[in-house]
């Protein structure tokens, strides 16, 4: 069985033969980020500092070929089949919630937009003896619908915030609903009041660092607001003291969704305020928009990003382009933590049971 040793930790960890590795850190609770699983992100880099793996197909942006040729490996993408040594950077902020499996009950689905819903669960059996489900804010889970003996699993971020969870036994997500979407497309058929769901996670390191001290960006794209409003009311709650930043961008004010949130959170903490950033004008479009895309508005207001932490997440063109234009800026990569909402991929990397 291959050995992985894991600097600067000193772990010694067994895989199976051609195990993933990405997979055997997740399994074993090592903490490291991670987003897409599907090598497209880039968050899982590691350096490989003796032996060999295979990498498989990755996006070059996300594993640039100087980046590799200087020792430099996607988790997500390496299959172990000899011993290797690797190590792991910027891992001190990083928290290891363990991957539960969750049976919960569909209390609530309601509209939020023509095409966007919250779907509300209570958590109604715990793995792991029924200890309290806890997770990060800006983490994501896995929702596990099965229809004609077929399971169809999709991932969302959670909405709601680690407290919802932890002590009411409440999880919220929001989901678009699209025609074609394997799980979206069964909101208020199947997944309606009442309807049972396993729910598998946490997963992601995009969430809330509560050590930071220093100005907060939340930004969200679409239904990317969701775990931004769960980071930033998080933060607020832990009694976080400098500047809570909300950006949210839509298409259209048909997208537009959680103002009423915003506008209490803004009521309730001076340290805070919001931006609603719309690609399009319209009549009767919410008086405090302003119609430039997300990303121009942000570098607009805000001038220096030193000290900062900025939370992001979207589509991935959004995400993408956006992480480019603050790392150009000088932000510091730790002090990002993006989440491109990538197109399902396969469950390879799901963990062992």
């Amino acid at each position: 069985m291959p050995r992985v040793h894991i600097l600067p930790a000193e772990t010694d960890l067994l895989a199976d033969p051609d195990e993933n590795l990405l997979k055997l850190l997740r399994r074993h609770q090592v903490p490291i980020r991670y987003s897409c699983k599907s090598g497209e992100c880039g968050s899982c880099k590691c350096v490989l500092e003796s032996g060999q793996v295979k990498l498989k197909k990755y996006d070059p942006k996300a594993l640039p070929d100087a980046q590799r040729d200087s020792g430099i490996i996607l988790a997500c993408r390496a299959i172990l089949s000899e011993d290797i040594t690797i190590r792991l950077t910027d891992s001190d902020d990083l928290i290891a919630h363990p991957e539960r499996k969750l049976l919960c009950r569909v209390v609530a689905l309601e509209p939020l937009t023509q095409d966007i819903f919250a779907l509300r669960l209570h958590i109604e059996f715990a793995d792991m003896e029924g200890i309290p489900f806890t997770f990060s804010a800006g983490q994501y889970a896995q929702i596990v619908v099965e229809v004609d003996g077929q399971e169809i699993a999709r991932d969302f971020s959670m909405a709601s915030t680690p407290v919802d969870a932890e002590y009411d036994d409440l999880l919220e997500f929001h989901i678009r609903r699209t025609p074609t979407g394997a799980l979206s497309s069964l909101l208020g058929s199947v997944i309606r009041p009442g309807a049972q769901l396993l729910v598998r996670g946490p997963m992601g390191t995009s969430y809330f660092r509560p050590r930071h001290q220093g100005p907060l960006y939340a930004v969200g794209g679409g239904t990317g607001l969701a775990p931004m409003l769960s980071v930033a009311q998080t933060a607020l709650d832990n009694g976080k003291l400098e500047p809570v930043v909300l950006f949210a961008g839509f298409r259209n004010q048909a997208d537009v969704y959680g103002l009423e949130q915003m506008e209490q959170m803004r009521r309730s903490y001076r340290n805070f305020s919001y931006h609603l950033a719309l690609d399009e004008a319209q009549p009767g479009d919410p008086p405090q928009a302003v119609h430039r895309p997300l990303a121009a508005h942000l570098l607009e207001q805000v001038a220096e990003f030193a000290g900062s932490k900025v939370y992001l997440a979207g589509p991935p063109g959004m995400v993408e382009a956006i992480s480019a234009s603050l790392l150009e800026r000088g932000l510091p990569e730790n002090d990002l933590h993006a989440d491109a909402f990538y197109p399902p991929v396969t469950a390879e990397l799901a963990p062992a049971a």
